[in-house]
C-alpha cells in the first residue's frame, strides 16, 4: 500500500480545535476469501459486509453484519494478503436450559443480529466484546476455543453473555434511524472500561459513553455513562463540506501517558484521535481512499480501525453496503468487478502518522 502526502489544511490551536494534519492517500486491498475468491452479493446480502476490526497474534479480525453473507460470524484475516483464513466462525448460541437469560432467547429468535463494533479483552485474548445496534441493541461477550495449537487451527466462537444497555439523557439517533445509534467498542487497556461510539445523535453529533467491564459482561441491563468530548469543535472537512459528522469505529490506545480513542469517521472518511483526559478531539487525518489500482471510490464508508503498536501499523476495513449502488469507480456509472462483488477493502498506514508524526509510506 502506498501513503502520499498532501498540503496541511489547518492548523488550528488546540484550543480552537484539532489539528488537522496532513493528508494521507491509501491504496486499498480486496478483501478476498482464503482461496483469493470473492464473495458475492445475493438478493438481500452485501458479500462479506465486514463491520468492527481488532488485531489478535498477528491477524485482524471483523464479525459480520446484518447484510452480511455470514451474518452473526467473526472473520480472520491475513493483514498481509488481505484473505480471509480460514472459514468464517459463526458465533455459537449455548443451547436451551431452565432457568437461562431471557436475552438468549430473543437473540435465537433473529435471523440476522446487526453486530458493528468488535474488541479484545486485553487481559484475554479468547475473550471479545462485540456490540450490536438495530434490533436489540447488546454488548455480546465471546468466547473462544481452539482445536489445535497451529495457525491452522479450527476455532469456536461462543455467546456467554448478552447485556442490553441504554444511553443517557433521552439521546436518540438521528432522523430516528436505529442505524445510527451505537456503532463502535472499545476496551481500555487495563481491561477494566468499555467504551461505545454512538454514531450520530438527533442533534447531528456522536457521543462517547463508558461502562465498567463487568457490567458489561453482567446479563443485565446497564446504563451508560456519557463522555463529554468538543464534536461541535471538529471542522468540515474543506473538500467534503457535506460529509456527515458520524464516528463509526473506535479503539483505545494509550500512548505517552495519556489515554486516547481513535475514531474513524465514514462519512467524512476521517481518522480522529480524542484525548480521555483532557476531553478534547485533538487531531484530524484526512485520508483519501483508493481501490488497489489507485483510481478513486465513490463510496468508501470505512467502519472498521485496528491497530499494532509494537509494529506501528494501522488498519481500515469498510463496509460496502451500498443499497444506492455508490460503491464504485468514481466518474463510473454503475459498479464493475470487485466492486459489483461488494469485495471490501482493507487499508495501511502508519500508527504515528495519525499521532502527529509525518505519514511517510510504508
Amino acid at each position: 500500500m502506498t501513503v502520499i502526502l498532501t498540503s496541511l489544511v489547518c492548523a488550528c490551536a488546540l484550543s480552537a480545535g484539532p489539528l488537522v494534519l496532513p493528508r494521507a492517500t491509501l491504496r486499498g486491498k480486496w478483501v478476498l476469501d482464503a482461496e483469493g475468491k470473492g464473495i458475492p452479493p445475493g438478493s438481500f446480502t452485501r458479500g462479506l459486509q465486514p463491520s468492527g476490526l481488532l488485531f489478535r497474534k498477528g491477524e485482524l479480525w471483523s464479525v459480520g453484519d446484518q447484510r452480511s453473507e455470514y451474518p452473526g460470524h467473526v472473520f480472520r484475516i491475513d493483514p498481509a494478503t488481505a484473505r480471509l483464513i480460514g472459514r468464517p466462525i459463526r458465533l455459537e448460541v449455548p443451547e436451551v436450559t431452565d432457568g437461562e437469560s431471557p436475552e438468549l432467547e430473543t437473540y435465537r429468535g433473529i435471523r440476522n443480529s446487526d453486530f458493528e463494533g468488535l474488541a479484545l479483552d486485553p487481559r484475554d485474548p479468547d475473550r471479545l466484546l462485540a456490540v450490536t445496534e438495530d434490533k436489540v441493541p447488546w454488548i455480546v461477550e465471546v468466547r473462544l476455543s481452539w482445536t489445535g495449537a497451529s495457525p491452522a487451527a479450527e476455532g469456536r466462537a461462543r455467546i456467554a453473555r448478552l447485556t442490553r444497555f441504554r444511553v443517557p439523557g433521552g439521546v436518540s439517533p438521528w432522523r430516528a434511524n436505529p442505524n445510527y445509534a451505537v456503532e463502535g467498542l472499545a476496551v481500555s487497556d487495563d481491561g477494566k472500561t468499555v467504551y461505545l461510539a454512538y454514531e450520530r445523535a438527533q442533534d447531528e453529533l456522536p457521543r462517547i459513553y463508558r461502562l465498567g467491564v463487568e457490567a458489561a459482561a453482567s446479563g443485565k441491563p446497564a446504563d451508560l455513562e456519557d463522555v463529554p468530548l468538543p464534536f461541535a469543535s471538529v471542522p468540515r472537512r474543506e473538500d467534503k463540506q457535506r460529509a456527515r459528522l458520524n464516528v463509526n469505529d473506535i479503539q483505545f490506545l494509550r500512548h505517552e501517558g495519556r489515554a486516547l480513542l481513535l475514531a474513524v469517521l465514514r462519512d467524512q472518511e476521517r481518522l480522529l484521535v480524542l484525548d480521555l483526559e483532557r476531553r478534547e478531539c485533538s487531531r484530524v487525518l484526512d485520508l483519501e481512499l483508493l481501490d488497489p489500482e489507485g483510481g478513486p471510490v465513490e463510496w468508501v464508508s470505512p467502519e472498521g480501525i485496528a491497530f499494532d503498536a509494537a509494529a506501528d501499523r494501522l488498519w481500515l476495513i469498510n463496509d460496502p453496503d451500498s443499497v444506492e449502488g455508490n460503491y464504485r469507480t468514481r466518474g463510473e456509472p454503475d459498479a464493475k468487478g470487485r466492486f459489483a462483488e461488494y469485495s471490501p477493502l482493507l487499508y495501511e498506514l502508519k500508527l504515528s502518522s495519525v499521532l502527529g508524526e509525518p505519514a511517510a509510506s510504508k
